[in-house]
């Protein structure tokens, strides 16, 4: 098993994916990743009245099948409520314990454009 054979074929930018079904999130920081790294998280299935909620911004964003967040997690504390029906969430972030492991580089904060140290 090499890591690097893994990440010739590899199709992401990310470096890990959950799959989080019919699920409340308590508030949570992602502690594992790097504050210059964002995420993403993608929901989708049959339920409505759904949020996501940014408590230290102040944001209740509505949180509908389709919506898409970008953020970096481990700056923000985050968090999404019980909400009725059938819900997915995939999300999709980076673990700076893979990059050390794969000896490969991390990038800094966004610019334009975009590099990588």
């Amino acid at each position: 098993d090499n890591i690097h054979d893994c990440l010739a074929i590899w199709g992401s930018v990310f470096n890990a994916i959950s799959v989080i079904s019919n699920r409340s999130t308590p508030f949570h920081r992602d502690s594992k990743s790097r504050p210059q790294w964002y995420d993403i998280l993608l929901t989708l299935g049959s339920y409505q009245d759904a949020t996501i909620e940014l408590p230290g911004l102040g944001v209740q964003l509505s949180y509908n099948p389709g919506t898409v967040v970008l953020f970096p997690g481990p700056l923000f504390l985050h968090g999404v409520a019980p909400c009725d029906g059938d819900r997915v969430c995939f999300a999709f972030y980076m673990r700076k314990s893979l990059h050390l492991r794969a000896n490969v580089g991390t990038c800094t904060w966004p610019t334009w454009p975009l590099s990588c140290i």
